[in-house]
């Protein structure tokens, strides 16, 4: 196992005992006390036909996930010594993605080109996945840093006060992806993952534009990646329930993004269609299904509070109380925003409290973190 050492900023934070209760398994990895979960699912034997139907892969995908979930909550000095096959949980889930991509159904717009053959849905990404930085990201959350950051290009959405677009959109605009970002194929994504570990990196946080449209290609750098360290999905989570079966037991940690308190707003400023409740479902399914080790990054935006902030954490605290949120308070009109008036500022002090107050009558923890 590798030794880290943390920042001091950091380690500090562990000092909140509640925190270090939600996220026993997060710091257990940490400290080489836990085993990732995807160095597990390599132990879990998994024969299969790769020509099969996706039923018969589905069902054998629900039979492996039970047996990897009873193995999960064995001791470390039970799983440290079990066999890697080379036929694996991994390999039967990256098979899986892979026959997803040719009717592609990785995200709720359901676009269904055959990416595998070429074709190229919303996103704009094929079968390739590409790379436009990777780095030891130090502005993220106090508990993830150094956190070894891999920035995918696309993205599944069209926000239009987008802080990332010359990754998310813009570069669809000017020029072709090629020239903005590096191809990587699996091997090429597990080596990059493992020298962000040898700089220090806690955790590989998949990030974009969004990570969604490549699934198959981080699942599959899980089969080469060779370090004890958490995995963490950083993303905007439109993902359909297929596409996070594949990831669900992989996943150590995760960082979603929940924008919209209703279905009327996704639609307004991110061109999607029923936001709320697909976002409502898979944070559920990762709370009691997953991990359950999980940031909310929550975007206050301005003249959204009542419509969005206030039923986000209404549902935070009645469903999902073992999540910590972060109250993001650094909303800035980019990209098109200074198109839509309502939002083309800043958020002011006045509401930025406001939803801080509303969060602490709720109980939700977020300071730590904010």
């Amino acid at each position: 196992m590798v030794f880290r050492i943390l920042r001091p900023d950091s380690a500090s934070v562990w000092n909140n005992e509640e925190l270090r209760t939600r996220f026993p398994r997060y710091r257990g990895i940490i400290d080489d006390k836990e085993f990732a979960r995807y160095i597990i699912a390599k132990s879990i034997e998994c024969d299969f036909d790769i020509n099969d139907s996706i039923k018969n892969l589905e069902n054998l995908l629900l039979e492996k996930s039970k047996a990897f979930n009873l193995l999960l909550n064995k001791s470390p000095e039970n799983i440290e010594n079990r066999q890697v096959y080379k036929k694996n949980y991994i390999s039967l889930v990256e098979n899986l993605a892979n026959k997803y991509l040719e009717n592609c159904c990785f995200c709720e717009r359901r676009c269904q080109v055959n990416r595998a053959g070429g074709e190229k849905g919303f996103c704009l990404i094929s079968k390739d996945s590409y790379v436009s930085s990777a780095f030891l990201h130090m502005g993220e959350e106090a508990p993830l840093i150094p956190s070894g950051t891999i920035f995918f290009q696309g993205c599944n959405f069209g926000c239009v006060f987008c802080q990332n677009y010359d990754i998310s959109q813009k570069w669809k605009e000017r020029r072709k992806i090629e020239d903005v970002a590096q191809k990587v194929d699996v091997k090429q994504l597990a080596a990059l993952a493992d020298r962000l570990v040898e700089k220090g990196a806690i955790n590989i946080n998949y990030v974009g534009g969004d990570p969604i449209p490549n699934i198959h290609t981080i699942v599959g750098s899980l089969q080469y990646q060779t370090s004890n360290i958490t995995q963490l999905w950083n993303s905007n989570f439109y993902l359909t329930e297929k596409s996070l079966s594949l990831m669900i037991d992989l996943i150590d940690f995760w960082l979603p993004d929940w924008k919209f308190g209703n279905n009327e707003c996704g639609m307004k400023y991110s061109g999607i269609e029923n936001y709320f409740d697909v976002i409502v479902r898979n944070h559920k399914r990762i709370h009691d299904e997953g991990s359950g080790e999980m940031i909310i990054r929550h975007l206050i935006m301005p003249n959204h509070i009542e419509c969005c902030s206030k039923p986000i954490l209404d549902f935070v605290a009645k469903e999902l109380p073992k999540a910590v949120m972060n109250l993001m308070a650094q909303f800035h009109p980019e990209y098109k925003a200074s198109q839509y008036p309502e939002i083309n500022r800043k958020p002011n002090l006045e509401e930025i409290q406001k939803v801080r107050k509303y969060a602490d009558e709720l109980g939700i923890l977020y300071e730590p973190v904010s």
